[in-house]
């Protein structure tokens, strides 16, 4: 009977503990898909659908917020505003892509393009195979923590001083992408 209330206490702290460690756990998942350049592990911890509403939402009330008063004013501003609307959308869907995603992880803006599948060449960290800066690694000196019970927060700064919140939120037992939250400006 002893061993039987050992074997449950263990079982629940080991149960309490990847729960507290499971989204270290995913960012880590995370970061290592990007550096190895693995898109389809990448997506495996990615809601896209999810990132690119959050980013659709964002960029659409930025751009509703610059527009404010010519929009009351002007009827051909009101047209302009819901075109942009479209553009904004469909550049949305072409820049959130695995390699869109691991751009944004290293403090760079994403590139669209065809995304590669291989790593960067070892060593110079680029793409033309001549030695220069190395890239930046994902996540790197990234502050992370719980922002509730339900989600984590992993706040990437560039090289300017922006910040960008990439949000985990619980999904069942794992935790997966489903937002990132641009820098105001």
């Amino acid at each position: 009977m002893r061993t039987l209330k050992l074997v449950f206490v263990l079982a629940a702290v080991l149960a309490l503990g990847y729960g507290v460690a499971a989204p270290w756990i995913t960012v880590y998942q995370i970061r290592e898909a990007a550096d190895n350049r693995d898109g389809r592990a990448l997506a495996e911890h990615v809601e896209f659908d999810s990132v690119r509403q959050s980013l659709k939402d964002q960029l659409n009330a930025r751009m509703l917020r610059e527009l404010g008063d010519d929009i009351r004013q002007n009827p051909l501003a009101a047209l302009g505003a819901a075109f942009a609307n479209v553009v904004v959308d469909g550049l949305v869907d072409t820049y959130v892509t695995p390699a869109g995603i691991e751009q944004l992880m290293r403090g760079e803006t994403p590139a669209p393009g065809i995304p590669r599948s291989e790593p960067p060449p070892a060593g110079n960290g680029n793409d033309t195979g001549k030695p220069g800066p190395e890239r930046r690694k994902p996540f790197s000196d990234a502050a992370m923590g719980y922002r509730s019970l339900n989600h984590f927060v992993v706040t990437m700064t560039d090289d300017s001083g922006k910040q960008a919140e990439f949000i985990l939120s619980r999904r069942g037992l794992g935790w997966k992408l489903t937002a990132i939250v641009l820098p105001l400006d």
